[in-house]
C-alpha cells in the first residue's frame, strides 16, 4: 500500500520512513479517538440531540422577516415568478442588473413549490447551506483525511457566520456552497486527473457566477492556481481540461450575460465582469468604508465558537511553513484564504458577508490543526483545550446574559433547552475522558443552544420591530378590492414582498401630490415623508404609526437602556 503523508494530517516536513511509520500508528490511534468519541451511548444520545438542535435552530430562522438586501432579493423572486423575468431581471417593472439570478431562480422555484412566504424563499438556500456542508468534508477529505472532513463540516455547520446568514440571506450564502464544491472537485482532479472532477468542478464555478459574478471563480482560481505554482507543477497548466472547463463556466453563467446584454447593451457585461466586484472593492461604486484590521475583528465573532482556534492555527501553520521553508502538502488554503483575504480587507468597501466564502477554507485549515493535536498528543492540545474551555464558558455567560438582562422573555421550551445543554456539558466535562469528547462537544453544545436562542426568540423580537412588514400586512388584511398601497421615501424592498397586491413606488414629490389624498390610497413613508405629506393638507381616513429599527443602528437596540433611543417613527396613511 502507497503511504501519502497528508491522509494522516502530518506536517508535511516529516519524511523519514520511521516517522512515517510513527504517523501510521498515530493514524490507526486517531481512528481510535474518533471512535471512542461514540461508544458511550450517552455521549451518542448527545451527539445526536444536538444536531437535532442545530437543524432546528437552522429551521427556526426560517420562518424571520427578510430585511434591507433580503428583501431586495425576495422582491426580485417574487416579481420573477409573477411575471415570467427568468433572464431579463425586474424590479418595479425596471431591468435590474445588481445580482446575476441565481438566488432569484431559487427564490421563484420556493415560491412556486410552497407560496410566496419567508419560508420559501429561504428554503431552497438552506438545502443549499447543507450541501455546503456535505462538500466541505469532501474537500477536508480530498486535502487531507476523513478526519480532517468531518471536523470541517462540524466547525462549519455550528459557527455564528452560518447560522447568521442562513437567516438574513445574501448572495454570498449560495456563493459559498458552490465555491466549496468547486474547491472540493478541483482538488480531486488535482489528485486523479478523473474528467468527472474538471467537469463538476468548473460546473461549480459557473454556478458560483450565476450567484455573485466573478467573485465566484477568484477564489477558487487562487487556491488552484496558487497551489499549482508553489508545487512547481507548471506543466498542469498545459493541460486542456482547465481551458475546457473556463469554457464550460461561461456556458453556464451565459444567461446572467444574456439578461444583462439584452437590457443594458455592453455596459451590462462590463458591469457584470468590473463594476460590480472591482467598483465595490475600489470604493467607486459603493460608499467606500476601509478599516484594515476590519476582517480580524468580525472574524473573531462570526467564526464563533471556533475563531481562537483559528488564529492559533494560523500561527501554526506559518510557523511550520517557515520552517519548511514554504514545502507542503497542498497550497488550496494558503492562497485559497490569504490572497482574498488580504484584497478585502485592503478593499475600500467592507461588508461582514463577504468573507463567508473562504470560510469553508479557514474551516479546513482549523480542523487540519485540531486534527494533529488531537493525534500527537502534542503541547498544541494543552493550549487549545484551556482556549476552547474558555469560549465555552463565554458562550454560556452570553447566553445568560442575554436571557436574564438583555432579552429577558424566552420562551420557557428555549430555556429548557439551554438548561439540558448546560448540565450536558458539565456531564462532558466531570464524566468523559476522550479528547475529542472534552476538546469539541462541549463548543458544539454551547453554541446550538445559543443559535437556538438567536433564531427561535432573540431575531424574531428584533425583527418585529421592522415596520415595512407589519404595515404591509396591515394593508393586505383592511384594504378593500381596489384599493392600492404606496412606498415614499423608504428605500428599501420589505413592503414591496410582504404585500398583495404589491406595492407600488413614489419617486418624486409630483408623483406624491398625484396619489395622496384620493380614495383608496395608503402610502407608506417616513418621518420625513410623512412631514412632506402633511405639507399637501390631504385629509388622511387614517394614520397609523409604527416604531421602526433601523438595524444598522441595532448595536444600541441591544441594550435595554438605549433600545427606545433608536426606535424611528414610520407612518400607514389611508386616504
Amino acid at each position: 500500500m502507497d503511504f501519502d503523508l497528508k491522509q494522516f494530517a502530518v506536517p508535511h516536513f516529516i519524511i523519514s520512513e520511521k516517522i512515517a511509520t510513527f504517523a501510521q500508528t498515530l493514524h490507526a490511534k486517531a481512528l481510535l479517538t474518533f471512535y471512542y468519541m461514540f461508544e458511550n451511548k450517552t455521549i451518542r444520545i448527545i451527539f445526536v440531540a444536538v444536531i437535532a438542535l442545530g437543524l432546528a435552530s437552522y429551521f427556526s430562522g426560517l420562518s424571520i422577516d427578510v430585511t434591507r438586501d433580503a428583501g431586495k432579493y425576495a422582491t426580485v423572486s417574487k416579481e420573477m415568478l409573477q411575471n415570467g423575468h427568468f433572464i431579463n431581471l425586474k424590479i418595479h417593472g425596471e431591468p435590474y442588473d445588481q445580482k446575476p439570478p441565481l438566488l432569484f431562480w431559487m427564490g421563484a422555484l420556493g415560491f412556486a413549490i410552497g407560496d410566496i412566504s419567508n419560508f420559501w424563499f429561504k428554503f431552497p438556500v438552506l438545502l443549499l447551506v447543507f450541501f455546503g456542508f456535505y462538500s466541505a468534508y469532501g474537500l477536508g477529505k480530498s486535502l487531507y483525511n476523513r478526519r480532517v472532513g468531518f471536523l470541517t463540516a462540524l466547525l462549519l455547520s455550528f459557527s455564528l457566520i452560518y447560522s447568521l446568514y442562513s437567516m438574513d440571506i445574501h448572495t454570498d450564502t449560495p456563493l459559498q456552497a458552490f465555491v466549496t464544491f468547486a474547491l472540493w472537485q478541483l482538488s480531486e482532479f488535482i489528485q486523479t486527473k478523473k474528467n468527472k472532477h474538471w467537469i463538476l468542478g468548473f460546473i461549480g464555478i459557473g454556478m458560483a457566477m450565476l450567484c455573485k459574478g466573478p467573485i465566484g471563480a477568484i477564489i477558487p482560481a487562487f487556491a488552484v492556481v496558487g497551489h499549482l505554482l508553489l508545487k512547481k507543477d507548471f506543466r498542469a497548466f498545459a493541460d486542456y481540461h482547465w481551458y475546457l472547463g473556463i469554457l464550460l463556466s461561461f456556458i453556464i453563467v451565459s444567461p446572467a450575460l444574456i439578461g444583462l446584454a439584452n437590457q443594458f447593451g455592453w455596459d451590462g457585461i462590463v458591469f457584470f465582469f468590473w463594476e460590480n466586484n472591482v467598483g465595490r472593492l475600489a470604493g467607486t461604486y459603493v460608499k467606500p468604508n476601509s478599516d484594515p484590521a476590519f476582517y480580524i475583528h468580525n472574524l473573531l465573532f462570526l467564526f464563533l465558537p471556533w475563531s481562537l482556534l483559528f488564529f492559533a492555527a494560523t500561527f501554526m501553520e506559518f510557523k511550520s511553513l517557515f520552517i519548511s521553508r514554504f514545502k507542503a502538502s497542498e497550497y488550496f488554503t494558503f492562497t485559497g484564504i490569504w490572497i482574498f483575504f488580504i484584497i478585502l480587507s485592503a478593499s475600500r468597501s467592507q461588508l461582514p458577508n463577504y468573507i463567508l466564502s473562504i470560510v469553508p477554507l479557514i474551516g479546513v485549515l482549523t480542523a487540519k490543526w485540531i486534527d494533529i493535536a488531537l493525534i500527537r498528543k502534542s503541547q498544541l492540545l494543552k493550549i487549545f483545550r484551556p482556549t476552547q474551555t474558555v469560549v465555552v464558558v463565554l458562550l454560556w455567560l452570553a447566553i445568560g446574559v442575554i436571557s436574564f438582562y438583555l432579552f429577558p422573555f424566552p420562551q420557557w421550551q428555549t430555556l429548557l433547552i439551554a438548561a439540558t445543554g448546560l448540565a450536558a456539558t458539565l456531564y462532558i466535562f466531570i464524566q468523559c475522558k476522550t479528547s475529542i469528547t472534552r476538546f469539541i462537544l462541549p463548543s458544539v453544545i454551547g453554541f446550538a443552544c445559543l443559535a437556538y436562542l438567536l433564531n427561535a426568540d432573540i431575531f424574531p423580537y428584533i425583527f418585529s420591530y421592522q415596520a415595512p412588514p407589519k404595515a404591509a400586512r396591515y394593508f393586505n388584511e383592511n384594504a378593500a378590492p381596489g384599493e392600492k398601497l404606496y412606498n415614499f421615501h423608504y428605500p428599501q424592498y420589505e413592503l414591496f414582498f410582504y404585500s398583495e397586491p404589491q406595492a407600488s413606488q413614489i419617486s418624486s414629490e409630483e408623483e406624491l401630490t398625484a396619489v395622496a389624498g384620493k380614495d383608496g390610497h395608503w402610502i407608506f413613508t417616513d418621518a420625513q415623508g410623512f412631514d412632506t405629506l402633511e405639507k399637501l393638507n390631504a385629509e388622511a381616513d387614517t394614520i397609523i404609526q409604527y416604531r421602526h429599527l433601523y438595524l444598522n443602528r441595532g448595536g444600541r437596540f441591544i441594550h435595554p437602556k438605549t433600545r427606545e433611543q433608536v426606535l424611528q417613527p414610520m407612518y400607514l396613511i389611508k386616504y
